[in-house]
């Protein structure tokens, strides 16, 4: 996982070494380390989410973009022309 500064990544990384060292202290399948397994997966779901609303923002820019590059570069028509 890349360093970020976002504050849910750290999170999830220190879940994650948290259920690491319940996993070899308790072993993989104690209650400890499955609970520290869960709430990992609520973390990183989380992050998914939020990843998931900044893509679809950034989508919508995109495409408000175009609609506005297409607007200033339409084909102007001729002065005088008419349509039929």
């Amino acid at each position: 996982m890349q360093e970020n500064n976002n504050p849910l990544l750290r999170q999830i990384q220190l879940k994650k070494e948290e259920m690491f060292a319940f996993a070899r202290d308790t072993g993989f399948n104690s209650v400890e380390t499955v609970s520290c397994s869960q709430e990992l997966d609520k973390l990183i779901y989380e992050y998914q989410i939020s990843a998931q609303t900044v893509q679809t923002e950034v989508k919508k820019e995109k495409i408000h973009f175009r609609q506005l590059f297409w607007f200033l570069h339409r084909p102007q028509k001729a002065a005088g022309s008419f349509d039929t």
